[in-house]
């Protein structure tokens, strides 16, 4: 087992990490993307739809249609998908969020590498990245497990436009999502775009504020 000793510089780097303001912004912006990346995709296979439009001469359809053909399971990944993605969207929940998104992150890594899924890995290794940044943020709950709970340091908090911005942003993209997969809001994905640059723009608007208070 770990000592305190041998702990500490663990410590102070998590504690130097977790107090600047972009670090704690990446960490904010991971849980949005992970989150708004899957609940729409998990909500498809939830409801039983298909995932891809890809024909079973191909492995990739071929995988994905045995996966539906499988009924149960496959509402199962989407619920999973879904769950997941909500836990991170909540701040005291957003811990057990990205502790599940591992195994179904690592699983679907694995899969698009093996099945020679055309450039989706440049997308799920940067997905999988970010979800171990998660749980390196929430080192002291880590830590807690190896040896003794020790307190966090306060992170800053963000004024309201920015959050306001953030969770436009993430609705905005979240709906979008939606609508390309055909789940609903078909027809709006141009003004989707439109309120997640809003959104975007009142997030640097909060930066740029914030940078000249200081």
């Amino acid at each position: 087992m770990p000592t305190e000793e041998s702990l500490r510089p663990l410590d102070a780097l998590n504690a130097r990490v977790m107090q600047h303001p972009a670090a704690a912004r990446l960490t904010l912006m991971s849980r949005i993307l992970l989150a708004v990346a899957f609940i729409p995709t998990g909500s498809v296979k939830l409801m039983g739809e298909r995932f891809t439009s890809l024909g079973v001469n191909t492995s990739v359809g071929a995988f994905f249609e045995a996966m539906y053909q499988t009924g149960a399971y496959w509402r199962f990944l989407g619920l999973s998908q879904v769950v997941a993605g909500l836990l991170l969207l909540i701040p005291a929940t957003a811990f057990y969020g990205a502790v599940l998104f591992l195994p179904i992150l690592v699983n679907v890594v694995v899969i698009t590498l093996a099945i020679e899924f055309k450039g989706t890995p440049m997308v799920t290794l940067p997905m999988l990245l970010a979800n171990l940044w998660l749980l390196a943020w929430d080192w002291p709950r880590w830590r807690a497990v190896l040896i003794t709970e020790k307190s966090r340091p306060v992170v800053r908090t963000w004024s309201r436009l920015e959050r306001a911005g953030w969770l436009l942003g993430a609705a905005s993209v979240a709906a979008f999502l939606f609508a390309i997969r055909g789940a609903a809001l078909k027809g709006t994905a141009g003004a989707l775009v439109g309120l997640g640059v809003i959104g975007g723009l009142m997030v640097v608007t909060a930066w740029v504020r914030g940078a000249r208070g200081r």
